[in-house]
């Protein structure tokens, strides 16, 4: 089956901490944007081939001003990159700027699911694992910037056409911004994304993650 990992937005600081990320039965799908200094990195990715089966890059001109919209069209366009998702027995979302050598990772997502559904018995009981994502919560929100899930949840999130897709993510934007303002926390949209879709957000108790690479 193997795994697939998933790169979206720009690729500023990518290290060797996605390498144990890869082996042979892995395929690494990337959607980036094109800028200036966005190219050094590009060239960078090439030294990791060699860890994996394949890779797959989309480079596109920006599409959007905000931050927040590039960043989640870019993980909507590189899931739709993937041919045949079902044949993954797990896809990884990675970024690549989070400032550590070393990302603390075990990705089983079976005892992180059953350790849910056995605490908060009955929540889950009409869930199955594949329905779930898997990462880290602060309050109430999912940190998006790397979570480990399934590809019938992935589906569930982002297998639709183009058009349909940024009507709702620019009318979510704009409920959000209404209720909350302007500049609010990339991490609420994903996570009423994912509710919305009926997709549970699970702890992955092994992960643990630093704040990004700072740039001046």
């Amino acid at each position: 089956m193997g795994s697939g990992i998933i790169i979206s937005g720009l690729l500023y600081d990518l290290s060797d901490n996605i390498i144990p990320f890869l082996d042979k039965s892995t395929d690494l799908y990337v959607h980036t944007w094109q800028e200036p200094e966005n190219g050094r990195w590009l060239t960078k990715l090439n030294r990791y081939r060699k860890y994996c089966r394949s890779v797959k890059v989309i480079v596109e001109p920006f599409k959007y001003d905000s931050k927040l919209l590039s960043y989640f069209y870019s993980t909507w366009k590189v899931v739709n990159s993937i041919d045949n998702i079902d044949q993954y027995n797990k896809v990884v979302k990675f970024k690549p700027n989070l400032d550590t050598k070393h990302i603390p990772y075990q990705g089983d997502l079976d005892k992180y699911f059953y350790s849910a559904k056995t605490h908060c018995r009955p929540l889950l009981d009409n869930f199955e694992k594949e329905d779930c994502i898997y990462g880290l919560f602060y309050y109430r929100t999912l940190d998006e910037r790397l979570f480990t899930t399934y590809p019938n949840a992935l589906k569930k999130a982002f297998i639709m056409d183009e058009e349909s897709f940024t009507e709702q993510m620019h009318k979510l934007d704009k409920e959000l911004t209404s209720k909350y303002g302007t500049g609010y926390e990339g991490s609420i949209f994903w996570t009423e994304w994912f509710e919305r879709r009926n997709i549970k957000l699970i702890l992955d108790k092994d992960l643990k993650l630093t704040n990004n690479v700072r740039r001046d």
